[in-house]
């Protein structure tokens, strides 16, 4: 089990996130600040036929209507990087190499270009 709290670095601000829910196949770990923020962050195994591991971080945000002067809607982002494998073919190690090579492309540049548009 991952350690109580968490700490994400969103913007290059260190945020330390309390366990809300802990179980055997999934973990969330939640901060509220001020304003309407909320970072959300849900670790998730599932073994069964195929293994899926998955990483989720949500951002919640109040923000201004385009729509309506004077109101606010909520808003929300989520990333998530997902592991997904076979029970037989693969070492974990391999598995590993796997998630280490894309976690490795997802440099700023290839983040923004994903982000406009581009495949």
């Amino acid at each position: 089990m991952f350690a109580d709290p968490q700490s994400i670095t969103y913007n290059s601000v260190a945020k330390s996130l309390p366990a809300i829910s802990r179980g055997d196949t999934q973990s969330e770990y939640r901060l509220a600040e001020t304003g309407g923020v909320v970072y959300d962050f849900t670790l998730i195994r599932q073994f069964k036929n195929r293994n899926r591991v998955v990483a989720r971080l949500r951002k919640d945000a109040v923000a201004a209507d385009p729509l309506r002067a004077g109101f606010n809607v909520q808003a929300s982002a989520t990333g998530t990087f997902t592991i997904d494998f076979p029970n037989v073919g693969f070492l974990t190690t391999e598995v590993q190499d796997l998630g280490r090579a894309l976690r490795d492309w997802l440099s700023d540049a290839n983040i923004l270009k994903m982000l406009n548009g581009e495949t």
